[in-house]
């Protein structure tokens, strides 16, 4: 099964929890919040990591059709960076 990695690559958490470069691991078998990733940060992408382990992609992706980039719910929070590896 695929792995899927969610990275932090922008912006500034409002609660404080994370920080840029900070990366979460998610599997099939392990579907579950990360450890350290708050709800919701897990919440937004969510819908995402299910698309990428059920072998789904992301059409509207130019180059990489396995990864794409969302925001936090906050307005003012982090980007993250969801990929298939």
């Amino acid at each position: 099964m695929s792995k899927i990695l969610v990275k932090v690559v922008g912006g500034k958490c409002q609660g404080g929890y994370h920080r840029i470069g900070d990366i979460f691991e998610i599997d099939y078998d392990d579907a579950l919040t990360p450890q350290g990733m708050c709800l919701g940060a897990f919440n937004s992408v969510l819908p995402y990591i299910w698309v990428l382990l059920c072998d789904g992609e992301f059409r509207w992706e130019e180059k990489t059709k396995t990864k794409t980039r969302v925001s936090c719910g906050d307005p003012k929070g982090i980007i993250l960076e969801i990929e298939r590896i």
